[in-house]
């Protein structure tokens, strides 16, 4: 089968296309035919160890010294089970799936195997598998900052770095719990944002919103570029200031939670453009670019 493989760390000139052999799940894994493969930000910090100076020990650590250690990339995708262990219940051979495979990686390829218990949740019937490709990073990233125990009705919200991955799923997910938005990103993407559910945009090149006086009850940094000490002044007596710098869980809950939200009508995904397989470089690029708007994806298959 066919696979993007990289062997040291670095940028998309390190990708590379080569022929591999196609896995056979064991009686607790799926095997899935992939469709869609989400390139994210995520996936730009490990391939790149575009990281602060003092993370990259433990990155490397985790993820390998010299380059990744799983060499088949791609940390979330979409795609069709065609091939069941004998023990799986929970899944059935044709059943559209989307998934996070952080640590092990393996979505840039043809095939994938995936234990049973991986963090895998079935594709919601109003989406496609492009749509759904993006959500175990975006969404479920977004849902740990902004859910129905961090949000409340006529809160006032501020999502910084707005037009991301992120940033597109957390201005959804602040107006489904009643929040009003105020979504903080460059002019060119306030049209993107205002279409999602923001009440107001802010230009961050030529407005500081700390110097509004205006008071939020959650503001959400997305981009990890913000001083918690510089936007004190701009929360509420009770409000909160949190970070994509914090780590997030990766739990099926989530997804499953994340679906009811996609069913009630309250998420969809924005996709900036879709790249072919053998384009898998232009992709990459394009978000080591760090000007991607929402989401960036690669159609493993043609009839994507």
């Amino acid at each position: 089968m066919k696979a993007i493989i990289q062997s040291k760390y670095g940028d998309a000139s390190n990708l590379m296309m080569t022929k591999v052999e196609k896995p056979t799940p064991n009686e607790n894994e799926v095997l899935i035919e992939m469709n869609t493969v989400n390139i994210a930000s995520g996936d730009m910090k490990v391939n790149t160890l575009d990281i602060p100076f003092g993370l990259k020990t433990i990155m490397k650590i985790m993820f390998g010294f010299k380059g990744p250690r799983r060499k088949i990339r791609g940390l979330t995708a979409s795609g069709k089970i065609v091939k069941v262990g004998k023990n799986i219940t929970k899944y059935k051979v044709g059943d559209r799936v989307y998934l996070i495979n952080s640590m092990k990686a393996g979505c840039l390829a043809e095939y994938l195997v995936m234990n049973e218990k991986g963090v895998i949740a079935e594709v919601p019937e109003s989406m496609t598998y492009q749509d759904a490709a993006p959500l175990a990073f975006g969404a479920m990233s977004s849902y740990h900052f902004i859910n129905r125990n961090t949000v409340k009705k006529n809160d006032k919200v501020l999502i910084y770095g707005a037009s991301g991955s992120l940033g597109t799923y957390a201005i959804q997910l602040a107006k489904y719990y009643g929040a009003e938005v105020t979504a903080v990103c460059s002019e060119k993407n306030h049209k993107v944002v205002l279409s999602l559910g923001a009440d107001y945009v802010i230009d961050y090149k030529t407005t500081d919103f700390t110097q509004n006086n205006k008071k939020y009850d959650l503001i959400f940094d997305t981009v990890a570029k913000l001083k918690k000490s510089n936007v004190k002044e701009s929360l509420t007596s009770i409000g909160k200031y949190v970070s994509s710098k914090s780590l997030t869980s990766e739990k099926v809950s989530i997804l499953e939670e994340i679906n009811e939200i996609i069913n009630d009508g309250g998420l969809k995904t924005y996709i900036e453009k879709a790249y072919s397989f053998d384009k898998f470089k232009e992709a990459h690029e394009h978000v080591y670019s760090k000007h991607k708007v929402g989401n960036v994806v690669i159609n493993i298959k043609e009839d994507s």
